[in-house]
This record gives C-alpha cells, sequence and structure tokens, in this order.
C-alpha cells in the first residue's frame, strides 16, 4: 500500500530566516528606508504646513528606524555577511540614527 500524499495545497518545509537576509535585500530595505528619511526631509524643507511637517516627521522616523533596523537585522541575523560587513552595517546603522535625530532637530515644532 501507497503512503498517503501531501495535500496539494500544503506547505512545504519552512524557509530559515536568514535566507530571508540577503544582501540583496538588506541593502534594498536601506534604500527604501532611506528614500523616505530623504523625502522627509525634503518635504520640511519646502513646506511649512502643519500636516506637510506631521508627514515629514512621520516619514523621518519610520525610514530611519527600517534603515537602522533592516542594518542591525542583517549584521546579527546574515549567515553570509563577513565580520568587515557586520561592522559595516552596524556603523551605518549608527549613522542613520544619528542623522534622523539630527534632521528631527533641524525640523523644529510645527
Amino acid at each position: 500500500m501507497q503512503p498517503p500524499q501531501p495535500y496539494p495545497g500544503a506547505y512545504g518545509p519552512a524557509r530559515p530566516v536568514e535566507s530571508y537576509l540577503s544582501k540583496r535585500m538588506v541593502f534594498a530595505l536601506n534604500a527604501v528606508g532611506v528614500f523616505g528619511w530623504w523625502l522627509g526631509g525634503v518635504l520640511a524643507a519646502f513646506s511649512r504646513d502643519a500636516n506637510v511637517l506631521n508627514l515629514a516627521r512621520f516619514l523621518v522616523v519610520s525610514g530611519g528606524a527600517m534603515a537602522a533596523f533592516f542594518s542591525v537585522g542583517g549584521a546579527l541575523g546574515s549567515k553570509r555577511t563577513t565580520d568587515m560587513q557586520n561592522i559595516g552595517l552596524l556603523v551605518w546603522a549608527g549613522l542613520i540614527l544619528t542623522a534622523t535625530v539630527a534632521l528631527l532637530t533641524f525640523m523644529g515644532r510645527p
């Protein structure tokens, strides 16, 4: 007698988390975060409307946090990076957080 066949819609074996933290994904997610950070800075520089400034603050904080979070995740969780790349990602995360705080200070209050 044959063993039962798996259901056609069944999931395969689970992928380890490390497979999602490739160099390309870390770079792409950093690029998205830095773009949001940049867009928030541009909006704050060219508008004094309170609603636009609130949107700019949201973009700066969420973009900076996203870039820093995925840089630290890539440094600590990826098996495909060397030690020097891990140090670079951690330094990059620190620079992004420092620049985020500096940009928020520059934006001031509405």
